[in-house]
C-alpha cells in the first residue's frame, strides 16, 4: 500500500542546522505529514515523550547538545519509541558504519535529493503499515 501524502502520519525531524530542518519541515508539511522539529537529540527527546506516536524520525548525526547516537541509544531504551523507524542524515564518509552501530536501517548521505527522501519515507511507512 502506498502511503497518500502523508495523511495522518507524523514525522519527527532532528537536526541542528536551521535552513536544513526548517525546509525538511516545509517540505514534508506540504507533502501531508504533521511534523515535529527539534535542533538537537534532548529536545527529540522532550518531544518523543509529549507525542509518543510519532511515525518516523529524520536524525541528524552530528549536533550539539545531544547528537544522535546519544539520541538513538535512549530511543532504544524505551519499548514504546524504540519501534519508531529512523532514518539517519549525515555527511559523514563513514555513514553505514555510523548506521549500524545506531542499529538503524535507513539513511541518506548528506546532500540528498528530497525526492530520494520521499522515496525512502513512504518506502518506511508503507512497510509499516502492512505490519500494523
Amino acid at each position: 500500500m502506498f502511503v497518500e501524502r502523508g495523511y495522518n502520519r507524523s514525522i519527527l525531524v532532528i537536526e541542528d542546522e536551521e535552513g536544513i530542518r526548517e525546509g525538511l519541515v516545509e517540505f514534508l508539511t506540504i507533502e501531508g505529514y504533521t511534523t515535529f522539529s527539534a535542533q538537537n537529540g534532548r529536545e527529540g527527546l522532550e518531544l518523543l515523550q509529549a507525542y509518543p506516536s510519532i511515525d518516523l524520525i529524520l536524525l541528524d548525526y552530528m549536533m550539539p547538545v545531544m547528537h544522535g547516537g546519544e539520541f538513538r541509544r535512549a530511543q532504544l531504551m524505551e519499548p514504546l519509541w524504540s519501534k519508531i523507524p529512523v532514518i539517519v542524515l549525515s555527511a559523514d564518509f563513514r555513514i553505514e558504519e555510523v548506521v549500524n552501530s545506531l542499529q538503524a536501517q535507513h539513511y541518506l548521505k548528506k546532500p540528498f535529493h528530497l525526492d530520494e527522501l520521499m522515496s525512502l519515507v513512504n518506502r518506511i511507512l508503507s512497510a509499516s503499515d502492512t505490519l500494523s
